[in-house]
């Protein structure tokens, strides 16, 4: 049947699809904490200037 993977192929396939995803799942984590400590810096700088 065309188009179907099969044998060690489709290991590959599985393995490249699940370290593409915790590839991605890390970027996304790391540009969410960016992000929050960004926020962060903004936040005590209001803060300070309230004082």
């Amino acid at each position: 049947m065309t188009g179907v993977i099969s044998g060690g192929g489709q290991w590959a396939y599985v393995v490249a699809a699940y370290g593409l995803a915790a590839l991605l799942t890390g970027a996304v984590i790391w540009h969410s904490w960016r992000a929050m400590t960004k926020a962060e810096r903004r936040s005590d700088a209001l803060r300070k200037d309230r004082k």
